[in-house]
């Protein structure tokens, strides 16, 4: 096995790895690369094995909005690839990437023969569903500080009890996703460290509990 598939095998039983390999093609990206714009062709489903790559749109000429950020093991794009239309939006390495693209028409195939890959397309269909609606609750909310309140939650995920969480995003990437400045986003994630809603150690968001992050955005 490739150092790509055992990155995955853990998302993935044996079985369907190797099946998605068998009909995939792998492809690497550099930082900053695109692995498709928006109004491409969808020809393939991108599974990442390796990197992060975010989804975004620019309303504007230099201004971006993220709509998704996705990691290793992580299925996206599923809306365009399943019904072969454009893809809506671009996505972009945010850091040394490997992913696999799954033809369409094994994309296709693989729902219909495999129950596990199905109820994992449908799951995080689900999921792309709250995320968007997560979207676009945070670019209607006028306080800025709700907005980067409700993002990080988004980028903390669940929380065990005890547990302490990294942000490994960067400001920038809060600010695009926020729908707001970098300076603003600054501003308000300083002012959420010295009420105590999350820590900074080393320029790193950390946070050790989100029910303050909670209470805000409610």
């Amino acid at each position: 096995m490739s150092v790509s598939i055992s990155q995955i095998s853990g998302h993935f039983s044996t079985e369907l790895t190797s099946s998605l390999f068998g009909v995939g093609a792998e492809r690497t990206f550099g930082t900053g690369q695109h692995v498709f714009f928006e109004g491409d062709q969808a020809t393939f489903l991108p599974i990442i094995l390796v990197g992060t790559i975010k989804m975004v749109r620019y309303p504007e000429a230099g201004k971006e909005i993220i709509l998704g950020v996705f990691q290793a093991g992580d299925i996206f794009a599923i809306p365009p690839a399943m019904d072969g239309k454009t893809f809506p939006a671009t996505a972009v390495a945010t850091e040394n990437s490997s992913l696999l693209l799954v033809p369409r028409d094994d994309f296709l195939a693989l729902m219909r023969s495999s129950s596990e890959f199905s109820s994992l397309v449908l799951n995080r269909m689900c999921g792309i569903l709250r995320d968007r609606a997560e979207t676009v609750q945070i670019m209607a909310t006028p306080s800025a500080e709700q907005r980067i309140a409700t993002v990080i939650l988004r980028l903390a995920g669940e929380m065990k009890a005890g547990e302490i969480k990294k942000i490994k995003h960067r400001r920038q990437d809060i600010a695009e996703m926020a729908g707001l400045s970098l300076e603003t986003t600054i501003r308000v994630i300083r002012k959420l460290a010295k009420n105590g809603h999350v820590n900074i150690i080393g320029g790193r968001i950390f946070i050790e509990t989100t029910e303050n992050l909670r209470a805000l955005v409610r």
